[in-house]
């Protein structure tokens, strides 16, 4: 399976360093590390089974609309939304629903991992409409479980979840289903997730519209790790209207140059709290100018704690030659 990387901040290896470690928390959450790790975990056990002929996005954004699908397979049965979660402990899922199970009791999580997973795989289907682009058959949101112990009980559940010793069977079904996509129209996928076409503009290009949710980015998106735009915006109860709504209602911001990857806060730690629901879209208030308030491209209180870090990583490497001198 040929895999195409699009995770920042990772050095010529597919590493994080401590200074992109520090710097990756700082800009999309704590838990992202334990994300990577989780996605790194599930590739290394689809490669085992997948053959040549499929490609795995990870972390691709979609376009310059500002939205990050974790992993994204795409071969001869179909294309696959996928999320990887390090989540650990028994859950349950309802169809849309996802909670944890006490003492046989459903308690819904503070972060619904199977919505998001579920909604992230429509906004790839439609990403691909406004491309142009015919499916035979609807995108599938797939939930993988990176971590034995995490156990998941379905009940009718909207996204496919797979647990970690089920992942090569996942693998192989997938290999097994029918195809419904012939060769050449799998390179097409693959070259317009990579090389989007440039949306159709007129001669003048309009305003976005205050409820576009594509529409509202900013230059940089990530001054504030939480909530994201995107957890807004799957969160809002106008996501699913958008979502299915005609193409002419929903357009991807679209330009010839390929953006850089940007990734999304992922809020998969459990006990986290999750962003208030966003009922309205509002156009962003312009930012003040970079200059003024970035160093290095991150924030104050990030160049703070990223200095305390530093301070105290030396003062434990003092610590320990200096024991070494005296025991010496």
């Amino acid at each position: 399976m040929k895999t195409i990387d699009k995770t920042p901040l990772l050095d010529a290896n597919g590493k994080l360093n401590i200074i992109n470690r520090i710097q990756g928390m700082l800009k999309y959450g704590f838990s992202w590390p334990a994300n990577l790790e989780a996605q790194e975990k599930a590739i290394a056990q689809l490669n085992k089974v997948i053959e040549k002929s499929y490609t795995l996005f990870r972390n691709q954004q979609l376009g310059v609309s500002g939205i990050t699908v974790p992993l994204i397979m795409i071969g001869p049965s179909g294309i696959y939304a996928m999320e990887a979660t390090p989540l650990k402990g028994l859950y349950q899922a309802r169809g849309e629903d996802w909670g944890t199970v006490t003492s046989g009791r459903f308690q819904p999580a503070s972060i619904n991992i199977l919505s998001r997973t579920a909604r992230l795989a429509k906004i790839l289907q439609v990403f691909y409409e406004r491309q142009g682009m015919k499916l035979s058959a609807p995108v599938e949101p797939v939930l993988l479980a990176s971590d034995p112990g995490l156990q998941i009980e379905s009940v009718r559940p909207v996204v496919r979840p797979v647990m970690s010793d089920a992942i090569d069977r996942f693998a192989a079904s997938v290999l097994t289903a029918r195809p419904i996509y012939n060769t050449q129209e799998v390179n097409d996928f693959i070259e317009r997730l990579q090389n989007p076409r440039p949306a159709r503009l007129a001669d003048q290009v309009p305003e976005p519209a205050a409820d576009d949710a594509f529409a509202l980015q900013d230059e940089t998106p990530f001054d504030e790790p939480e909530p994201s735009r995107m957890q807004s915006f799957l969160k809002s109860p106008k996501s699913d209207a958008l979502i299915e709504s005609a193409p002419s209602d929903v357009e991807f911001a679209l330009e010839d140059e390929p953006s850089p990857t940007v990734m999304v806060s992922n809020p998969y730690q459990p006990g986290e709290k999750a962003p208030p629901p966003v009922e309205t879209f509002e156009p962003a208030e312009p930012s003040k100018p970079a200059a003024a308030r970035r160093i290095f491209g991150m924030s104050i209180p990030q160049v703070i704690l990223l200095s305390v870090l530093v301070l105290v990583e030396i003062c434990v490497v003092v610590g320990f030659v200096w024991l070494y001198l005296r025991s010496g």
